[in-house]
């Protein structure tokens, strides 16, 4: 793949921040996964996915459970990464973790931290933002054209300098994913931000990571997909 030369988002980078684990030890993990097993589902992402998936040294014992009632019964990946961002994720797509994987179904959900400025990090523009996502999009279908893709809006967070450069990311969103029939665009706004108004009840940190109760709403949205596309 030709990577777009000037917007970082878009060319591949490996570890940028520090976070609650071990980033190369991760990769190496995901390594050894995909080398012993071809999974039918993979969810691709930043913390958010990362914490669902608890088995794995990230988030608690109850959104571990409601992973295992959602998606136990599928040969599944978890290839979220706390701290993320698109060019991470284009990083770990070059560098073997969907080595020899033809997914039925990939759940893609990165984005948010492009807004998340720290010593190392300037943010990003929505702009930006979305052509990073586009650009992985486009690397996972090159990598496993026959997979369907679900592409989760960005979640909903605070403070609301973020959620503005989030609404406008997610605009540019549905506009791509409603020009390709392989994306199904899935939005959990009506649930964490009924009105506009962030529902801290469905949050972990009151700002950006849900609770077990923000991920039993995913995984109910999922639900229906891994029915149609896995459970045939």
């Amino acid at each position: 793949m030709k990577y777009h030369t000037i917007l970082r988002t878009c060319y591949p980078h490996a570890k940028i921040e520090d976070d609650c684990y071990n980033w190369w030890e991760r990769h190496q993990l995901k390594i050894q996964q995909v080398q012993q097993e071809k999974y039918d589902i993979i969810f691709i992402g930043d913390s958010i996915t990362h914490f669902f998936h608890s088995a794995e040294g990230a988030g608690n014992s109850e959104n571990e459970k409601i992973w295992q009632e959602f998606f136990g019964n599928c040969k599944v990946l978890n290839l979220g990464y706390g701290y993320d961002r698109p060019q991470n994720t284009l990083w770990h797509l070059d560098n073997g973790e969907f080595e020899s994987q033809h997914p039925k179904l990939i759940v893609l959900n990165i984005g948010t931290n492009c807004f998340s400025i720290s010593e190392r990090y300037d943010g990003d523009s929505p702009e930006t933002a979305f052509e990073g996502i586009k650009t992985v999009i486009e690397r996972l279908f090159e990598l496993s054209p026959e997979s369907k893709l679900i592409l989760m809006e960005i979640f909903p967070r605070r403070p609301l300098e973020i959620q503005d450069k989030i609404d406008r990311t997610n605009c540019l969103l549905r506009k791509f994913a409603n020009s390709d029939e392989r994306i199904t665009l899935l939005s959990l706004s009506d649930k964490l931000a009924p009105a506009g108004e962030l529902n801290i009840d469905l949050y972990a940190d009151k700002t950006c990571h849900p609770n077990a109760r923000g991920y039993r709403f995913w995984g109910e949205i999922l639900a229906p997909y891994i029915k149609k596309f896995i459970e045939k």
